[in-house]
């Protein structure tokens, strides 16, 4: 194993201390911040003759994405912004591998880097619970807008704080200290109550039943989350069109967003079934045609088309089946490595897979820079906690 430099070590703990803080007020900083540790840790590393060496599995799904991405490209209703696209896509995930290729911490970093993170945690909390009491001083103060939309600007560094503090959670279990899992649970349950993101407050819960479930029925996890997996990527297409068809008789009982929801998913499942193995091109859910006799059976959509708010849909629409079968192999490749970790924080991993899953269902584009990095910062804080769990039972 590569030993890290002190520089190294230092840059982990600031790094990681930023993003449940500097990254919870600002959400697209994640990608700056873990992309950036991790370019500037493969240059330490090189000017020590010490390349990190890229995972070999998720390299190859991630090379056979990007290559689909590319090719895609060919037969994209909108060729130039699918160009763009992949290399957005290809930029984010090398970034992502980069990231998971640092070398993990000596066992006296990891004690800090958890350590710092759960008083960072607990301060970006009490700024989300503060600022939203005093009706968002804080965001119309750095993005000149008034409230109280402007509290929105939170959702994705919630989002993203909902797969990040899972290892840490479980860092405070394994170790039984009761004080700072109050210390943090407290105020990131405030924030959790106040956030306008729904899809945190789902996810978390989500995250808590699959913690508590897979606690008492270890050996049955794997399989039932694999079963969901396949569920999901197979069923997305049918299950969305068939709902988005009873938006008429849901309508009463949904707010706009979620009649727009459902027009969108009307929309992009029609075009799907029209090219259900290549689909349309990457990036090209936005530019999806719509005449004017589809248009009249919607109600809020007008012709100017918004992305998918359901990555599994958006795999389907814009990288056809061989895309929804890659998104699969990775979900299921993470499944089995969390399955070969130690027993002890196992839950914890599944409850970040759960809750990673739920948002992906609901939020972000599949290339969202901001979103991988929040995904590679969880697996980097998860394999520095399995590694100091395995050096302290073998010491």
């Amino acid at each position: 194993m590569i030993e890290p430099s002190t520089t190294s070590q230092w840059l982990t703990i600031a790094v990681f201390a930023a993003l449940p803080s500097v990254g919870l007020v600002s959400g697209p900083s994640y990608a700056l911040l873990v992309f950036g540790f991790g370019v500037t840790q493969a240059v330490l590393g090189g000017m020590q003759r010490h390349w990190p060496p890229i995972d070999r599995q998720l390299g190859l799904l991630a090379l056979a994405f990007m290559a689909l991405c590319w090719a895609s490209v060919a037969w994209s209703v909108d060729p130039q912004r699918s160009a763009m696209a992949a290399l957005q896509v290809t930029a984010v995930l090398a970034g992502a591998l980069v990231a998971l290729a640092v070398p993990i911490p000596r066992a006296a970093t990891s004690e800090r880097l958890f350590g710092v993170m759960v008083v960072a945690t607990a301060v970006g909390c009490a700024i989300l619970v503060i600022d939203t009491a005093l009706d968002f001083p804080l965001q119309q103060y750095l993005l000149n807008r008034p409230p109280p939309m402007v509290g929105t600007k939170y959702n994705r560094g919630m989002d993203h704080l909902a797969l990040i503090v899972w290892p840490v959670l479980g860092y405070l279990a394994y170790r039984r200290d009761w004080r700072r899992i109050v210390l943090m649970g407290v105020p990131l349950l405030c924030a959790v109550a106040v956030t306008m993101s729904l899809s945190t407050r789902v996810a978390i819960m989500v995250g808590l039943l699959t913690l508590v479930v897979t606690r008492r029925l270890s050996r049955l996890a794997a399989p039932l989350l694999a079963a969901g997996m396949v569920t999901i990527t197979v069923a997305t297409p049918v299950g969305l069109h068939l709902l988005a068809e009873q938006r008429a008789a849901l309508a009463p009982y949904l707010k706009i967003s979620g009649l727009h929801r459902l027009e969108i998913w009307d929309h992009v499942t029609t075009h799907l079934f029209a090219r259900p193995l290549l689909g349309w091109g990457i990036a090209s859910s936005t530019k999806l045609p719509m005449p004017p006799e589809e248009l009249h059976d919607y109600v809020i959509l007008n012709g100017t088309n918004i992305y998918a708010h359901d990555q599994w849909l958006e795999l389907w629409v814009e990288t056809g089946a061989l895309g929804a079968i890659l998104g699969l192999a990775f979900s299921l490749l993470v499944l089995h490595r969390i399955g070969r970790v130690s027993a002890v924080i196992r839950p914890f991993s599944y409850a970040a897979f759960s809750a990673g899953v739920l948002i992906s269902c609901v939020n972000f584009e599949v290339m969202t820079d901001s979103w991988w990095a929040a995904v590679a910062a969880s697996g980097f804080l998860f394999a520095t906690l399995e590694h100091a769990v395995v050096s302290a039972e073998r010491a």
